[in-house]
C-alpha cells in the first residue's frame, strides 16, 4: 500500500498567541490547510484552537475545491478528520529543548518528519542507551504533546521511537513512562510550565 504524504500549511491568526506544551511550542488559534484530501483537487482545513479542559483541537473543518467542482456528501465522509488533522498539525509545531547527553550537546531544533521528531541518529542512539534522563525528558515531551492533540500517548512514543518500519516494542515505551513517572519527570513538566 502507497504511503501519501501529507501536504499542509499553518497559518496563526494575527492576533494569535504562542501556547507552550512544555518542550513544544504553537501559536494558536489559527487555519491548518491540508491539500489533495479527501482527493486530489481539494483541501480540508482545520480552524485549530486550544479547547480548555481538552487541549489542542479542531473548531471547524471546511473541505473546498481547488479546480472548481462541487463538493458532495461522499468527499465530506471521505474526510479522516481525526487522523488527518493530527498527522499534520504535527509537522507546524516547534520544539524547543536543550538537549544534554553524555556523548554531546545539542539544541533539539532540528527535524525531519515532523519538528517534534528528532533526527533517526539521535533516536538510534537513544535506544541503544536506554532510558537516560535526556531519552526520559523527551519521553515525556512526546506523551504529553500527543496526549494534548488527542493521540494515544504511548503510541506516539513508539512510534516516533521507530527504528525503520519497527516500533518501539510497547513493553519498552511502557517501561520508559513508568521510569519518567516514578522519576518525577511528569511533574517537572507542568510545574515548568505555569
Amino acid at each position: 500500500m502507497e504511503v501519501k504524504e501529507i501536504v499542509s500549511t499553518y497559518q496563526p491568526d494575527a492576533d494569535s498567541e504562542r501556547v507552550h506544551l512544555g518542550s513544544v511550542i504553537i501559536e494558536l488559534p489559527g487555519t491548518l490547510v491540508v491539500e489533495g484530501q479527501p482527493v486530489s483537487g481539494q483541501s480540508v482545513s482545520f480552524r485549530v484552537d486550544w479547547i480548555e479542559g481538552t487541549g489542542v483541537r479542531p473548531v471547524a473543518i471546511t473541505v473546498s475545491s481547488l479546480i472548481g467542482e462541487e463538493i458532495t456528501s461522499t468527499d465530506l465522509r471521505a474526510v479522516q478528520t481525526k487522523n488527518l488533522w493530527r498527522a499534520a498539525i504535527v509537522k507546524h509545531v516547534t520544539y524547543q529543548r536543550l538537549f544534554r547527553f553524555e556523548w554531546e550537546e545539542w539544541d533539539g531544533k532540528v527535524a525531519r518528519e515532523s519538528s517534534i521528531k528528532l533526527p533517526t541518529h539521535m533516536l538510534d542512539r537513544m535506544r541503544l542507551r536506554g532510558p537516560e534522563r535526556s531519552t526520559l525528558e523527551y519521553v515525556v515531551d512526546l506523551y504529553t504533546f500527543a496526549d494534548t492533540i488527542g493521540l494515544a500517548p504511548a503510541l506516539f512514543v513508539q512510534e516516533v521511537f521507530a527504528d525503520g518500519f519497527t516500533p518501539l516494542p510497547r513493553t519498552t515505551a511502557t517501561k520508559w513512562i513508568k521510569k519518567a513517572r516514578d522519576m518525577g519527570l511528569f511533574e517537572e513538566y507542568f510545574d515548568g510550565n505555569d
